[in-house]
């Protein structure tokens, strides 16, 4: 700043300082020294920035510069600038001028100089002053030279004074061009997202002009005030409508604060969020349920015309999807709830953190609930069904390997969200229910491949030859079809061995530590073990009935005969004596609890089995006895002392049984035969008691030859109680047959049946040597 004061004869001025020594315009200055003046009219001159303050010191609120500003702050920067150098070259073409006329007229003003000069002498002398008479004349014409010179050089002046202020107009322009564009910039920044500039800039000029007397100056700040107003709703909206990431959200937060410091824009910011959360996880089922059931329809129609074509499965794209959006979005929602927890301090805080914790804990049980509605269904409890029944979709139903695989990966993906909130600090309570879900899977997983291995296991009955292989050691005899049987259990088990498994998923705890689960899995993989039951089952005619056009051909291969019985005996036998220590084997690799349990219970209802086809085979055995016990009417009587043709036949029927059951079950010969033998001698004692108490002594004569026969043929087979029976009816005949007769006819049948004897013989030494009986079931 540069100054001129009057002394008025106290010496020159001494300016000692300044206060303040800089500032924005329109800042009152107070200048300090010696001989300063006593009012405005000793200042002499003032130049504030180069500018001549001096006609509108410090008036009170008029200034040429914000004049100009004001009315042209529409215009832009550069029109300022052009016209300031379009100034200084009309202020040189005029100096330039001016210097053309003068040297023009250069000869005209020496001698014009010069005549004054020599007057001014004259006069000074006082010489020849009777020729200065007409001075006055001359004194106009002076004057009217002067106002001529005015008038030519006042427009030049006039421009000069215009360029001046102008320049100096420019100048302030140039110097707070910040306040004057900050306005435009905001909006340009708020386009852009740059809310740290907007911020910074706000701040910047609320600390320089927010208590500005400045006009113009006001005006701008309010209209800045209006600007900031919107780009805070806009934050605001940005921050509750938007899902944004945290980094942003926490950005957002601040700038929020910063602007309106009694706002709490992070709880705003935690209930919008929450709200946007759990209406995204319904939205997100109901645009996968129209997916589906577009993409079933559509199947439908593809099947018809493509059955080999793949398909999408909306059903497991909508649980990816859901859990991806758990996992990029409940993180941020997290840290949001901390940082809130770190930072509040608000009366109601602690209300607020509770209600934090239920958000959080709505969520994830929404979030379990929906999964648990597309892959099992049947497993939401009852109160939740009775709270959301109307809201929650009903899938289309897909194939059951599609379910299988469904459940798998939906495992699998379910698994990765409870380990990445668990790596985010999650506490434990809060990703229970995602825990309780996944045990829900695995449970149903099991449950799957149990009965996908069960059918497997019943479908082994198309590949079963009746082909019986030896094995020497053991001396007993089996088909293919236990070796089948423990690859499709071991394959089973093998693929149950993830959701059985606890080993790397947090949280999760073995299914068998539940009570209410752990009856169920044994009850499972019980029912997967004594599946044989199935397969054997529909083996036979009697659990799978034929169609009237199935051919008689194959009728006759599905029958029930006691081969069939007495080889399956022989694979249940194998299974329980072998397989079942091998299967336990496989269990305890696979993660199965409480083997031991299992075993017993399977080896109990197969044992249970065996001995109903054992018994079946006996009833078989024994129903091949009474057409002949039938024919015992004794109407026509042997041509010679023998043996009645049918007692002949019982005895050859039992040498064809004890055949059939030495070639398919040698363990069994004896055990069958002894139980066959019992009652046919039973069903023909009974036969006989119903014959008239008056026949002829013939008869009985006959009756009793036969008996006996049968007696001695078959007693290797026959037991205590009948040989009992048969004595004590034969007692009742005493006296009443022909004992020599007797005697000649069981003679005849020694020879004449040598064979047939010998062979039912052949056990009688040997009948309680453990070797013809290695069932040790």
């Amino acid at each position: 700043m540069d100054e001129g004061i009057h002394s008025r004869g106290n010496g020159p001025p001494t300016v000692t300082g300044l206060s303040p020594t800089e500032g924005v315009p329109g800042t009152q200055i107070t200048i300090r020294g010696e001989n300063l003046g006593c009012d405005q009219n000793d200042v002499v001159m003032l130049f504030i920035c180069g500018v001549d303050c001096l006609p509108t010191m410090k008036m009170e609120n008029f200034s040429p510069q914000w004049y100009l500003l004001e009315i042209t702050r529409t215009r832009q920067l550069k029109s300022f600038e052009l016209r300031s150098k379009n100034m200084e070259l009309s202020k040189q073409n005029d100096a330039k001028r001016s210097e053309e006329m003068h040297k023009a007229n250069l000869y005209s003003l020496i001698n014009c100089v010069d005549t004054l000069a020599n007057l001014h002498q004259a006069l000074e002398k006082g010489q020849n002053a009777d020729h200065f008479a007409a001075l006055g004349n001359i004194s106009k014409l002076i004057k009217d030279s002067k106002t001529k010179a005015e008038s030519v050089f006042a427009d030049v002046l006039k421009r000069k004074d215009d360029a001046d202020a102008t320049r100096n107009a420019l100048g302030v322009i140039v110097r707070f061009k910040f306040i004057f564009f900050l306005s435009s910039k905001i909006e340009e920044c708020m386009k852009k997202g740059e809310y740290i500039t907007i911020l910074n800039d706000y701040t910047r000029a609320k600390s320089l002009y927010q208590d500005t007397e400045v006009p113009l100056f006001r005006e701008l700040m309010v209209e800045i005030d209006k600007k900031m107003d919107v780009c805070k709703e806009e934050m605001k909206r940005k921050l509750i409508d938007t899902p944004v990431s945290y980094e942003e959200q926490s950005k957002l937060i601040k700038y929020l604060k910063i602007l309106d410091p009694d706002s709490d824009p992070t709880w705003d910011c935690i209930t919008s969020y929450y709200v946007w959360l759990e209406k995204s996880l319904w939205d997100m089922q109901t645009q996968f349920l129209a997916k589906a059931k577009s993409e079933d329809v559509e199947n439908q129609q593809r099947l018809q015309q493509h059955p080999l074509l793949t398909k999408t499965n909306e059903l497991q794209n909508f649980v990816t999807t859901l859990v991806e959006l758990l996992l990029s979005k409940l993180p941020s929602f997290w840290k949001l709830a901390n940082t809130y927890h770190s930072s509040t301090v608000s009366p109601d805080a602690i209300q607020r953190l509770e209600d934090i914790n239920q958000m959080l804990t709505n969520i994830i049980n929404v979030s379990s609930w929906l999964i648990l509605n597309a892959l099992v269904p049947k497993a939401l409890p009852d109160m939740v069904m009775r709270q959301y029944e109307d809201k929650f979709a009903k899938w289309p139903l897909v194939m059951a390997e599609t379910s299988r695989n469904n459940l798998q990966q939906s495992l699998k993906t379910t698994r990765s969200l409870v380990a990445s909130l668990l790596e985010n600090q999650f506490s434990p309570t809060h990703v229970q229910p995602l825990v309780e879900l996944c045990m829900t899977v695995r449970l149903k997983l099991v449950s799957d491949f149990v009965d996908c291995g069960v059918e497997r296991v019943a479908l082994l009955a198309q590949r079963i030859n009746w082909k019986q292989d030896i094995l020497e050691r053991a001396q007993h005899a089996k088909t293919i079809l236990p070796d089948y049987y423990e690859n499709e259990i071991c394959e089973c088990l093998t693929r149950t061995r993830d959701a059985l498994s606890t080993s790397g998923y947090p949280g999760e705890a073995c299914l068998f530590s539940r009570e209410r689960f752990r009856d169920t899995i044994i009850d499972l993989f019980v029912h997967l073990i004594t599946s044989i039951k199935i397969c054997f089952d529909r083996l036979f005619t009697r659990q799978r009935p034929q169609k009237l056009e199935e051919p008689e051909k194959k009728k006759k291969s599905n029958e029930i005969t006691t081969k069939k019985l007495l080889i399956a005996v022989g694979d249940i036998e194998f299974i329980i004596a072998k397989t079942l220590n091998n299967v336990g084997k496989k269990m305890h690799e696979c993660g199965v609890k409480h083997v031991d349990q299992i075993q017993e219970k399977s080896r109990a209802k197969l044992s249970a089995f065996r001995t109903k086809m054992i018994n079946d085979c006996i009833a078989m055995m024994s129903s091949a006895f009474q057409p002949l016990i039938a024919s015992a009417t004794y109407e026509y009587m042997p041509d010679d002392d023998d043996i009645s043709d049918y007692a002949k036949e019982m005895i050859l029927c039992s040498v064809l049984q004890q055949s059939e059951l030495e070639l398919y079950a040698p363990q069994l010969a004896v055990e069958c035969l002894q139980q066959t033998v019992s009652n046919a001698l039973d069903s023909l004692l009974m036969h006989f008691s119903k014959l008239n108490s008056d026949t002829s002594p013939l008869i009985v004569t006959q009756i009793v030859i036969d008996l006996t026969g049968l007696e001695e043929a078959l007693s290797t087979y026959a037991a205590l109680a009948i040989r009992v029976q048969i004595n004590t009816y034969r007692a009742g005949l005493v006296g009443r047959f022909d004992k020599e007769r007797l005697q000649k006819c069981l003679k005849n049948m020694r020879t004449t049946m040598r064979m047939a004897l010998q062979s039912l013989e052949q056990h009688a030494e040997s009948q309680d040597d453990d070797t013809h009986n290695t069932s040790n079931i």
